[in-house]
């Protein structure tokens, strides 16, 4: 093909004044409540449940909700997306160990403030926390698989150190009753460890513990599973020191996060039980499924109070159903991990993490943010539609979701929406997105389960759910980026793994899959490399245009060809997500600019400048191009 060139500086003297961005707000508003713990309010003596909720753009923020009132609070923490980690400490505090950034937080009950923020140099996630018998707090770490010892009186942290390569995960921390810290690393070598905080070493697990990775310490007893052991010397007791679910229901286990050193609660199926120290029997609360929902905390009057999705709830002994509750604030704005446009008229969208979806009429400018749209956890990556329906592609359950917004909402029901399909647990992020086609079928992109390189392209149908999987068609290598036509699909790979390094010592790889056969025509390996993608396919040309390390590459359908370089002159693609109408031009972000391709003249232009980074991409059905930049969406159109 010819070279085409991309005449930047004139293209934006020529089409700024042409094209007008409008601001359409944020309208991802999605709430991601990772945990949860019941705190007394120092001022007025109520307890109230306190939730982390993760907003990536204006920092994550403490809700507190006051039951009896059904009315909520926000505090904004100054660092972290979201926060796994929440515990109470002594001195009227509550610590929080963050993500991206890996800190610690000091929150003040008696100021309702935070107070202190305290990096973990390295480190992007602190996964929980556990209060060690030297009285600090101890946090396991992602990716360098470390142990952090926070002081509640000096507020520095100690790199306990990794003594657990080459994992990347230090996930669960519990104490223990003699002060130690158990300590679990993972995924590429799971080892369990003890840590000594008077010896400040890391020590073999005893034989007693041998196959446990956490659990909690209760009335001076160390439990995980069914299983109890005495103190420090982990001998085990049995039967347990305390009355046990009825034996011929079926197994129980201690519920370790909901536990503390006062009450144990056990989980067997459904049913929660709650026992207390000095009580003369088991008590059963409620036998309620809550589909995906997580019990979290006890309160004093012997409720059971937790979240699922955008809902909480509080399950009073004796209740038979779950009774669902708006969690009674408005988020911030959040960032839009994906946007499409339905051809009616409505512009779809979703969170980095929470599994939830919005959509917003783009001519009335009605909003909506769905409740969760899966009993599973996670987020949706990419949708695709069908005669209006929408249909999701979600991690980490490895669901395809079908929701019809204009028909009643019955998710608890699984009516609407409702999984079709699933090709977890072997793949569970659909890291290739989802796209519909020509025969009508859904194609979608996997990366394989944690702890295992590969990936998979699922062929599903729509009406039936049923699917055919084609597993590792370009390698073990993770599915990236995904076009179809009528006879192909044309792939991108990655050489990242869920819970694992970069694969070494092979490049990523573009590649044509024949879909009758399922097996490739055609590769084409990167070398030095390690993802490939987007990929789009323009049916006007029949052309498709791969990303490769920011350059794009086109290749000849028609001529089963791929050109002998990146296009000249091209910006870098530095977007999510690219654009193809069907017209012979192809939408994209190069850092703030949007880039049209037009395949057809061969030239390339800058069609507007956006406020920040453009990440995704699409065209609506008035023909206008949309574009999300972290939170917010725009709209760019001829004036």
């Amino acid at each position: 093909m010819k070279t085409i060139s991309c005449v930047l500086l004139a293209a934006m003297a020529a089409h700024g004044a042409a094209m007008k961005v409008e601001h359409l707000g944020r309208p991802c508003r999605a709430k991601n409540v990772l945990a949860g713990r019941m705190v007394t309010d120092r001022a007025t003596g109520r307890e109230m449940l306190v939730l982390t909720n993760m907003n990536e753009i204006e920092h994550m923020e403490l809700i507190f909700i006051d039951p009896e009132e059904n009315t909520g609070r926000v505090v904004r923490a100054p660092a972290g997306a979201g926060s796994w980690a929440l515990r109470e400490v002594p001195g009227d505090r509550l610590i929080v160990g963050t993500y991206y950034d890996g800190v610690f937080m000091v929150f003040d009950l008696k100021k309702m403030a935070f107070v202190r923020t305290v990096n973990f140099p390295g480190e992007s996630y602190i996964w929980n926390l556990a209060i060690g018998g030297d009285g600090r707090v101890y946090g396991g770490t992602y990716s360098g698989a470390k142990l952090g010892a926070l002081d509640l009186e000096t507020y520095t942290v100690e790199d306990c150190g990794a003594p657990a390569p080459p994992n990347l995960y230090l996930r669960l921390v519990s104490a223990t009753p003699d002060g130690r810290v158990l300590c679990s690393f993972g995924t590429e070598k799971p080892t369990v460890k003890l840590y000594d905080p008077a010896a400040k070493a890391f020590q073999p697990v005893p034989e007693a513990l041998k196959g446990v990775s956490a659990g909690v310490s209760w009335n001076g007893h160390f439990l995980a599973g069914a299983r109890a052991f005495k103190g420090g010397s982990f001998e085990p007791v049995d039967p347990p020191p305390f009355p046990t679910p009825p034996a011929e229901k079926g197994t129980w286990s201690v519920d370790s996060y909901m536990t503390t050193n006062d009450v144990v609660f056990l989980r067997q199926a459904n049913a929660i039980y709650r026992y207390a120290k000095g009580e003369r029997a088991l008590r059963l609360i409620a036998d309620i499924d809550l589909r995906g929902g997580r019990a979290l905390a006890g309160d004093k009057k012997g409720r059971v109070l937790g979240v699922r999705g955008q809902d909480y709830f509080v399950i009073k002994p004796g209740d038979r159903d779950l009774t669902l509750k708006p969690i009674p604030i408005e988020s911030a704005g959040r960032t839009t991990h994906f946007l499409a446009a339905d051809g009616r008229g409505r512009l779809w969208g979703g969170p980095t993490f929470g599994q939830t979806l919005f959509w917003l009429d783009t001519k009335t400018k009605k909003l909506v943010n769905t409740r969760t749209i899966s009993d599973a956890g996670g987020e949706v990556y990419d949708v695709a539609f069908i005669d209006g329906v929408v249909y999701a592609a979600a991690y980490a359950g490895g669901e395809i979701i079908r929701y019809d917004a204009d028909q009643p909402w019955d998710q608890w029901n699984h009516k609407n929406p409702k999984t079709i399909a699933r090709v977890g647990p072997a793949y569970i992020r659909p890291t290739g997105g989802i796209v519909v086609g020509p025969d009508g079928k859904l194609y979608s992109g996997w990366m394989a389960r944690y702890g295992t390189y590969g990936g998979a392209v699922a062929v599903t149908e729509s009406g039936t759910g049923k699917t055919r999987l084609i597993e590792n068609p370009l390698g073990e290598q993770a599915i990236a980026a995904l076009a179809v036509d009528d006879r192909y699909a044309y792939l991108g790979t990655s050489l990242r793994g869920n819970g694992l390094p970069t694969k070494k010592g092979e490049p990523a790889r573009f590649g044509v899959l024949d879909l009758a056969s399922g097996k490739p025509t055609f590769t084409r390996p990167f070398k030095d490399v390690s993802h490939v993608g987007p990929i789009v396919y323009d049916t006007k040309t029949r052309r498709v245009v791969i990303v490769v390390a920011g350059r794009l590459w086109v290749y000849d359908a028609p001529k089963q060809q791929l050109g002998s370089g990146p296009i000249a002159d091209a910006s870098a693609c530095t977007g999510h997500v690219t654009a193809a109408p069907g017209d012979g031009r192809v939408y994209y972000g190069s850092e703030t600019s949007l880039v049209a391709l037009d395949l057809v003249a061969d030239k390339c232009r800058v069609v507007a400048e956006l406020p920040a980074k453009v990440a995704n991409v699409t065209i609506g059905s008035d023909k206008a191009i949309y574009v999300s930049c972290g939170a917010d969406v725009y709209r760019v159109a001829s004036k």
